[in-house]
């Protein structure tokens, strides 16, 4: 496989002091971090809004993230990186449209240029920059006609990515956990009780684990366990569905560990299920 995992162990959004253009009744951009109840931030028209985070204490960045919004293929995000009130990093202006790529793209059925923007549950758009030291970021989301009559995003993910020396193996697990039981009624006709949102859950293992690898993913993972949000994504590299798919903020289902198998070298499988 080529060098592609990267995850996203600790997110500085989650930690910032948020303000944003505008936020809908009980939909504050505070939803954007992270929340125990299933709730997005809202804007309150289709506007040009601003989100910005303020952090107490400089980190370093090069993944930014947003997770669930409902912007068009129409739409824009633009990422500025700020130390103190310079910017530091502009993204520009970059288009939030997912386009389906040729040969996936079905000719009498889908539009020209169609887009995975309205055909995914949780849709994502990723940026990443040179790593930078920063004290602070504006995101810029821009998207005129949406016909929702205004923007949502329901996470936000800024950190510095974990890319393991050697990529996860081969063999990767993915599951949609269905949280739906079915059961029979008096008359024999089968009943479906909940379920009807899927969640991924992503097994992997690094057979090839560094010292140094090691030690990222004790310092940031082993001692915070399975209560940290960690942004996954399993396939930047690729194209299309594949790589959004494998884009997600989970937790661990168990605590870290590994196994030292032989000189400098470490293993460990990693399960990770989407909040």
């Amino acid at each position: 496989m080529s060098r592609a995992l990267r995850l996203v162990l600790d997110n500085i959004h989650d930690r910032a002091a948020l303000n944003a253009t505008s936020e809908a009744p009980g939909l504050s951009i505070g939803n954007t971090q992270r929340n125990e109840r299933n709730r997005v931030w809202r804007s309150t028209d289709t506007s040009t809004q601003v989100i910005t985070g303020t952090l107490a204490a400089g980190a370093y960045v090069d993944d930014i993230v947003i997770l669930g919004h409902n912007l068009t293929s129409a739409g824009t995000l633009r990422v500025e990186l700020l130390s103190g009130s310079t910017v530091i990093r502009d993204s520009g202006e970059v288009s939030t449209g997912e386009v389906i790529p040729a040969g996936i793209w079905r000719a009498g059925i889908d539009p020209y240029m169609a887009t995975y923007n309205d055909k995914l549950e949780v849709p994502t758009k990723r940026l990443t920059v040179t790593p930078a030291a920063i004290t602070g970021y504006r995101l810029t989301l821009d998207d005129p006609s949406n016909p929702a009559g205004a923007l949502e995003v329901a996470r936000v993910v800024l950190g510095l990515a974990f890319e393991p020396t050697t990529n996860m193996s081969y063999g990767v697990q993915t599951t949609w956990v269905d949280p739906a039981t079915h059961e029979r009624s008096a008359g024999q006709t089968l009943r479906t009780i909940g379920g009807g949102h899927p969640r991924k859950q992503v097994r992997f293992s690094l057979d090839w684990l560094t010292p140094g690898d090691r030690e990222r993913l004790i310092e940031e993972i082993a001692e915070i366990g399975m209560i940290r949000d960690v942004f996954v994504d399993l396939y930047p590299d690729s194209t299309g569905l594949e790589r959004l798919s494998g884009q997600f903020v989970g937790r661990l289902t168990e605590g870290y560990g590994d196994t030292h198998n032989h000189y400098r070298n470490y293993t460990s499988t990693i399960t990770i299920t989407e909040v």
